[in-house]
């Protein structure tokens, strides 16, 4: 099995495992499903797409989640209504979103931390076999956090619909049930920083831990350093943003400059004919091993969001 983010091609096929999590309730299925192209679009939004080793093209599970105001968030956990994905959406398509803006998400360190709902976590029960309905499984919330660890979290909410996906969220023991359902047979469930810390070793307690940002990287810095993750050469960086090779060079330049005055010690140091250099293949290969595993200096990122369809 491979997970990948979502393209909207992809949007009928994964909204489909679970039609009650369309979001369709208020504005209806037109108005929705030109509402998650859009939504699919944004910073705040993020997806994973789990597709069959063996079958190209098949689709075996869909998780999606996307920050939230945290006006929001509360007033949904103080009172919650079956519909939640319902509301997202028409207030989205009635431009009057309560997602949260792009510079928020730059702003958390120093402002509110980000609440977010878990609109989609589903696959098709009948389609799967018992061993791939336990990757699936693993493979949802490993994706949710790769994609989530380095962001300052606060809660989580969610609603289930149907006995086996509620059932499974409730045994997993760190979600909480606010309220329940009688009839989608669904829980509305609600996981904060304290539930998740508590749950030491656990996903949930990776997904909360958060580092302050060390290098202070501006955005055009950490868009070169994201799609450099993903690059062999500089060449294919500069055809993958559409630069010359000279301006990815003069961008790598200035990292290097800010990086040695805030972290000398991520530049190598080496000894050649007794003066001390640096080499800029080298300095790259310890920046991005760096980044990998501090995530929280690259967030938020999504420049490749939607697999630019």
């Amino acid at each position: 099995m491979i997970w990948r983010e979502i393209c909207e091609a992809d949007l009928p096929k994964c909204l489909s495992i679970e039609p009650r999590l369309f979001g369709d309730r208020i504005v209806g299925p037109e108005l929705a499903m030109a509402t998650w192209k859009k939504l699919i679009h944004s910073h705040s939004f993020h997806s994973c797409v789990i597709e069959s080793a063996n079958i190209p093209g098949q689709i075996i599970g869909f998780g999606a989640s996307v920050f939230v105001t945290p006006e929001f968030a509360t007033r949904e956990i103080a009172d919650p209504k079956p519909g939640l994905n319902s509301r997202i959406i028409a207030a989205f398509a009635k431009q009057q979103s309560v997602i949260r803006a792009e510079e928020d998400l730059y702003n958390t360190a120093a402002n509110q931390p980000l609440d977010e709902v878990t609109l989609y976590g589903n696959w098709p029960d009948a389609l799967l076999s018992a061993e791939q309905l336990e990757h699936v499984k693993r493979l949802l919330p490993m994706s949710f956090l790769e994609s989530h660890t380095g962001y300052r979290l606060n809660r989580l909410i969610a609603e289930c619909v149907g006995p086996v996906q509620s059932s499974y969220i409730e045994s997993s023991g760190v979600w909480r049930v606010v309220k329940r359902f009688a009839e989608s047979e669904g829980i509305f469930v609600v996981m904060t920083r304290q539930d998740a810390l508590a749950m030491s070793g656990s996903i949930a307690s990776n997904l909360f831990q958060y580092r302050e940002p060390a290098l202070g990287l501006r955005k055009s810095e950490r868009h070169v350093l994201v799609e450099a993750l993903s690059c062999r050469s500089d060449i294919d960086l500069a055809k993958r943003m559409n630069l010359s090779p000279e301006t990815i060079k003069k961008r790598w330049q200035s990292l290097f400059d800010k990086i040695a005055e805030v972290r000398p010690e991520l530049l190598p140091v080496e000894e050649d004919a007794g003066e001390k250099h640096t080499r800029g293949p080298q300095k790259r290969h310890h920046i991005l091993a760096y980044v990998r595993s501090h995530p929280q200096e690259l967030r938020p990122y999504r420049w490749r969001a939607a697999q630019d369809s």
